[in-house]
């Protein structure tokens, strides 16, 4: 009896052992995935492979989580894999992440509407923009990449009514659009808006809008164009990509559709697409004759 009691305590310590390095191996790798997750020098599809690896060193399966109800890698348009109800799951890690491993194709659908506001709106718009010259600041993208983009921006903090006044008008425009984008209706959440000035020069490479833990609930994007008449510099036009969702990361293809900023017109698109603003051509350089937009996105709840 005693050499059994014996060999079974030997047992349970290899176990627990075993457990405890598990446990300090799945921490070791979810500092590193979140360390190469920060890394603008990274692509997307990098990160996916390599949070495959970190997983296999640890013998630890995507299939094997516990999933949350919403995670940024899947944006909350498709399920998380369920674990087997007769497998005890590994308790989920702390940054919530599942990988997609079945492949979505989005179209580069998109809804453009023209006289989105009433020609009084437009003009009050415009006027606010060009009051306001003085308090833009320079655009910044959430990878904080170097060159990828130029633009000035203003806070919707300093027009607050017309602000409300947009919301508005996209809170009821957003039922009618959603099934054009192939999109269940969805609770708004939150209503994103910023002002937009792009002159001589400006850009935005290519991009999506919801590929990050701070931007995954963003559904819809939209902006609205808006600029003096007559029109007074050319170019800035919104290439949208068809776009492919795989393990984590979203690939543009070569087909794209092109967006012309035409005045007091707007444009919807699903945030997970792929997309770039082209380069402005602005020769007199004069803020009053820049490309302007009123451009947020539509947030669902984060159940």
């Amino acid at each position: 009896m005693i050499e059994n009691k014996s060999e079974f305590g030997g047992k349970m310590a290899h176990d627990i052992l075993s457990v405890d390095r598990l446990k300090q191996l799945t921490n070791l790798s979810i500092e590193t995935l979140e360390s190469l997750l920060k890394s603008p020098d990274i692509s997307s599809q990098q990160k996916a492979e390599i949070a495959f690896k970190i997983l296999e060193m640890v013998g630890v399966s995507p299939e094997n989580f516990k999933p949350s109800s919403i995670s940024p890698s899947t944006n909350g348009f498709s399920k998380p894999t369920q674990p087997s109800p007769k497998t005890e799951p590994v308790p989920a890690p702390d940054y919530q992440s599942v990988i997609q491993t079945e492949s979505l194709f989005l179209p580069a659908d998109h809804v453009f509407i023209e006289n989105f506001l009433s020609p009084e709106e437009n003009q009050k718009i415009l006027e606010i923009a060009l009051s306001k010259s003085d308090q833009f600041v320079g655009s910044t993208t959430t990878t904080q990449a170097v060159n990828y983009r130029q633009s000035s921006i203003l806070y919707a903090t300093l027009f607050p009514d017309f602000y409300n006044l947009m919301r508005n008008k996209l809170l009821q425009t957003c039922p009618e659009i959603c099934p054009k984008l192939n999109h269940k209706p969805f609770n708004v959440s939150q209503v994103e808006m910023q002002l937009t000035a792009h002159n001589d020069g400006c850009f935005y490479k290519i991009h999506n809008d919801s590929g990050s833990e701070k931007t995954y609930t963003r559904v819809i994007t939209y902006v609205y164009y808006f600029h003096q008449e007559p029109k007074q510099f050319s170019g800035g036009e919104l290439r949208l990509y068809e776009t492919e969702l795989k393990a984590g990361s979203a690939i543009s293809h070569n087909n794209y559709k092109t967006i012309e900023p035409r005045n007091n017109s707007i444009v919807f698109f699903d945030s997970r697409c792929k997309h770039e603003v082209m380069p402005v051509c602005c020769p007199s350089r004069k803020f009053e004759d820049g490309r302007f937009t009123l451009n947020g996105w539509l947030r669902r709840e984060d159940n």
